[in-house]
């Protein structure tokens, strides 16, 4: 294959036409992938230039030559043919000087400064196509400076970067990068962190417009009381609270920065705001400790200790006595959810800080409140066993607080649960998840009841 074959040119080819040729194969042959594909087309380019030029030279020659041409004598002898790619490169390079484009690179870098991203773009397309940066040296040369100027620049748009890319021939997936593979990845982490913010800040925009749109990202950025968070976080739909996750969970882990870069400071309790999951610690709890306490008030009476029936019948009938409840609890939810503003305010007067968790947590008369109903159950269910009457209550009513505020605890992962999956994976599959800490606590709780009924019968008898 000759070198006007591999320029994929004709042998009458002019000098723009193989400038362009070699231009175009120089985006496939680089030096650093193909050393020897690019070794042999800068011959084929240099070969089929300088006989371009000296095809073009021998025709200017032609027609200035004189008519009249004297004879050769031993003298002066008739020159011999010279091949033209026997004459060295330097004697043929009669090419003009070309001087680089307009705009200058000290304009173009000013217009990035201020963010003229349009006029900028517009400048790189007239730069690439000129035949200044034909060379491979000041090609690479223009590419760096290029680079060094979206390193230094304070800000720009991805959009800006994305169109820089297009017209610099930039593209990761081909391998057509101008730089090292860290220096590349600093850039494109640079524009996810400017497109997450842009993100972020059209939210809070929104927000600010018709407090209707962005209230994920209100509820996680804004600074507000914790009343009005509370008042937020209570009409948040499935949906909300799924972007809500979504934009907490990506700041944290991917994008630290964001928020340092909008001014604004996001909670640093966010998964205690997470809605609760499930209430089954609440309601098993209850039923056990209820139960238990029916069964004992009816054992510890003489008279009821042959009513088998209702020892079996009574705990199986609590389930249904907890839905009404679930129920009333839930109209009374609507109105501690109305008296909002002062649940905060006495929750926050009254409550540990570790319970209210600013607002996320235990509210009094949210939570607090209810929790004294079974409480009462308890006490007027414990028949006549003094010690009875005075334990239970207190038991029912500190254990349905601490389940509760377990179960608003959001995404968090318990101690007992934590522990509870390092031993399923060193014993193996065994009916661990029966054994969660809510369902240990619980038990012991019964059982330290029924040590106690035990105890009294005994006294009894």
């Amino acid at each position: 294959m000759n070198h006007w074959q591999l320029l994929s040119l004709t042998p009458d080819a002019d000098e723009r036409s193989i400038k362009r040729a070699y231009a175009r194969l120089l985006k496939t042959h680089r030096p650093d992938e193909n050393p020897d594909e690019f070794q042999r087309l800068r011959e084929a380019y240099e070969a089929s230039l300088a006989e371009a030029r000296w095809r073009a030279q021998a025709d200017e020659e032609v027609v200035e030559a004189p008519i009249a041409v004297s004879a050769p004598t031993p003298e002066c002898p008739q020159p011999a043919e010279v091949s033209p790619l026997a004459i060295p490169l330097e004697r043929l390079d009669i090419t003009p000087a070309i001087s680089p484009p307009e705009p200058s690179m000290g304009q173009m870098q000013q217009w990035l400064a201020e963010g003229k991203d349009r006029q900028l773009v517009d400048a790189l397309r007239v730069w690439m196509a000129s035949d200044w940066l034909i060379p491979f040296e000041r090609r690479q040369q223009f590419e760096q400076s290029v680079l060094d100027w979206l390193e230094s620049a304070p800000q720009w748009s991805p959009a800006f970067f994305d169109g820089v890319c297009k017209v610099m021939g930039w593209d990761e997936a081909q391998g057509t990068l101008p730089c090292e593979y860290w220096r590349w990845d600093r850039l494109i982490r640079r524009c996810e962190v400017q497109a997450m913010e842009e993100t972020v800040r059209g939210d809070l925009a929104r927000f600010d417009a018709d407090k209707i749109h962005g209230q994920a990202a209100a509820l996680l950025l804004k600074p507000m009381s914790d009343h009005r968070r509370r008042g937020m976080a209570d009409y948040f739909t499935g949906l909300d609270w799924q972007r809500f996750t979504q934009l907490a969970q990506t700041i944290e882990c991917q994008y630290p920065e964001v928020p340092q870069r909008l001014g604004l400071q996001p909670l640093d309790n966010w998964r205690d705001w997470l809605p609760a999951s499930s209430y089954r610690g609440v309601y098993l709890f209850l039923w056990l400790t209820l139960s238990a306490l029916v069964v004992s008030s009816l054992l510890a009476v003489p008279a009821k200790r042959n009513g088998l029936a209702s020892v079996v019948i009574l705990p199986l009938m609590m389930p249904v006595l907890m839905w009404f409840g679930m129920k009333a609890y839930q109209f009374w939810a609507m109105v501690a959810v109305a008296a909002g503003r002062l649940d905060v305010l006495l929750s926050r007067w009254l409550l540990p800080r570790r319970w209210y968790r600013q607002g996320a947590g235990l509210l009094v008369l949210r939570h607090i409140l209810p929790s004294a109903v079974p409480a009462a159950l308890a006490c007027a269910w414990s028949g006549n066993v003094p010690w009875l009457r005075w334990v239970s209550p207190v038991v029912v009513f500190l254990g349905t607080i601490y389940f509760t505020n377990s179960a608003l605890s959001g995404g968090k992962v318990s101690l007992g649960a934590r522990a509870l999956r390092a031993i399923k994976l060193k014993v193996g599959r065994l009916p661990w998840h029966m054994l969660k800490r809510e369902g240990i606590l619980v038990l012991m709780a019964v059982a330290a009841m029924a040590v106690w009924i035990h105890l009294h019968l005994k006294a009894v008898v």
